[in-house]
This record gives structure tokens, sequence and C-alpha cells, in this order.
């Protein structure tokens, strides 16, 4: 009986020093390396003297042992996107408007020239706008329905033909009315029927961050600790100049992000500032900005023979 006594308090004792934390006898058990912690996986597990604690990574909340993600983006700030923001686990992104590219501070955005790559797809002229950009063509001709070629311009025909329907951009020919104007994607029809009026829906409205269509067409306003330029379209911040590019502009030197620079035709930001340039058959007039085309006569000659 004495051997089976002492047998059982031999092997409570062994247990014992098992189970007692190595600290007592002056040995740290990190639960962190052993993975022993109650951490939550969206934690850090930081070990101390006798024990350790938990902190929820950056952009995450809780007490460590339950963490949540929190969205930047659900608030007024907007997670500091002047466009839009995406939240991500543990993060955010912005991104900008379909006509705008990121700045390199991840948050603004700026106007995207698509003028500076094949013209914009343009046959004749092509002008960049705040967000967008327009085709024009040269004189005796009018842009066709695609908004991009260029048609010769006919004294004779149907209506949508000689341009003589009055519509700004897209005439459709109809078997009893003649000709009826439609307008591009994020255009309304104005009353006259002919004209196209601007929404927020076709380059942001022309604003550089947030549009509002109103009755008087589209009203521009901007992002937190910016304002709004001159024109009534850019944004600037609190010390008069656009954030997040290479080189900072002060707000009175010319940029083409702004009213295309005063360019009539092509603008193009340059270290000393903007630079206008015509297209084929137009020529730049002594004011550095204007464009007039060249007159060409081909049916002179044979006018004067007869």
């Amino acid at each position: 009986m004495e051997t089976v006594t002492c047998l059982t308090w031999t092997f409570y004792f062994s247990l014992l020093l098992l189970t007692v934390p190595r600290f007592a006898s002056g040995q740290d058990m990190d639960e962190c390396a052993e993975n022993t912690d109650t951490c939550d996986v969206d934690a850090i597990c930081q070990n101390t003297a006798s024990s350790y604690r938990c902190m929820c990574k950056p952009g995450y909340k809780g007490n460590g042992h339950r963490c949540s993600d929190i969205d930047e983006c659900d608030s007024d700030y907007n997670g500091g996107c002047v466009h839009e923001c995406i939240n991500i686990p543990g993060n955010y992104r912005c991104t900008c408007y379909d006509g705008f590219m990121l700045a390199e501070d991840g948050h603004n955005c700026f106007d995207v020239n698509e003028c500076e790559v094949n013209n914009g797809g343009c046959q004749h002229v092509c002008i960049n706008t705040m967000g967008s950009y327009e085709c024009l063509c040269k004189d005796g001709f009018f842009l066709s329905d695609n908004q991009h070629t260029c048609i010769h311009r006919s004294e004779g025909g149907m209506n949508c033909m000689n341009k003589a329907h009055g519509c700004q951009h897209i005439c459709i020919e109809t078997p009893k009315a003649g000709a009826a104007c439609e307008c591009r994607p994020g255009f309304e029809l104005a009353k006259n029927k002919r004209d196209c009026l601007l929404t927020c829906n076709h380059g942001n409205g022309g604003c550089h961050h947030m549009c509002d269509d109103t009755d008087d067409g589209p009203m521009c306003a901007c992002h937190q600790n910016y304002m709004l330029h001159s024109d009534d379209k850019a944004c600037i911040d609190n010390v008069g100049r656009q954030r997040g590019e290479k080189r900072v502009a002060d707000a009175s030197q010319e940029t083409c992000a702004i009213n295309n620079g005063g360019c009539d035709r092509t603008c193009k930001d340059t270290s000393t500032g903007v630079h206008c340039s015509c297209p084929a058959g137009f020529t730049l007039q002594a004011d550095g900005k204007t464009c007039k085309g060249e007159v060409k006569c081909h049916n002179c000659v044979i006018a004067m023979l007869f």
C-alpha cells in the first residue's frame, strides 16, 4: 500500500512540474512563437515578461482577440479619395472616373489628355476637355454619327447629309419627320430638340472632382481641403495649386487642365507652361493660342475661265 501511494505522489508531482509556467523558474513562455496565443488572425501577438498582448493590425479595430476591418470609405471624408473609394481588407484604394488618372498621392485625380494618343481617334481635330474630349471637323466637313470621322458637306441630298438638320450631335433620318436629333451618351436633348446639354454622366460633367446635375447644367464642387478654381471646374488646394503632380503649378500659371490652357486646338503642358499647336491645315497665330485655317481654292482657275 505504501508503494502505491509513493508512486501516485510521484506522478502528480511530475505533472505539476510540466504545468507550472516556465517564468516561475525564470524561463518565459513565448506564446506568440509557439502559437498558443488567442490573438485574432488579423492581430499582432506581442510577447511580454509573464504573458502576451494582442493588438489589431493597422486597418482593423477590436481588442486584439477579435478584430474587424475598418471601412475607411464609410465616412464623409471618403477615405481622402476625390472620386471613388474602394474598401479592401485592412486597407482601401482610390480610383478615378473615366477620363481621369490617379495622381501620385493616390487620392487626387487628374484629367487625361486623350488627344495626345492617336489624336483621340479624331479624323481631323481633337479638343481635350476636363474628363473627356471632342472631335471637330475642318471647314467643308461635318462630324458623322460616330463623333470621330468627318463627312464632306454636300449641298444636296437628304437632310442629314447636307447638315441642314441643325442637330448638334446625331441626326436620324425618319420617314415622316425628315430628320430627328439625338445626343451622345451623357448628354440630354435640349428643349429645341436640336442642341445637346452636358450632364455629369459624360466626362464627370467637365468637373475635376464632384459633379451635380442641376436645371442649369452640371455644377462642380471640390473634395475636402480643396477649393473651386475661378473656371468653376478645376479644384486647387488652399494655397492655389493642384496637389499630387510631379510639378506643382501656381494658380496663376496656365495649365491644359483648365480651359484647355487657353489654346484654340491642341494643348500640352511643359515645364515652362502650356504649349499650343494646330492640326494640319491650320496655322498658329501670333498670340500663340489661336489657330486659323488656310484658305485653299482648287476650283478658282476653272471658275475664272468661265
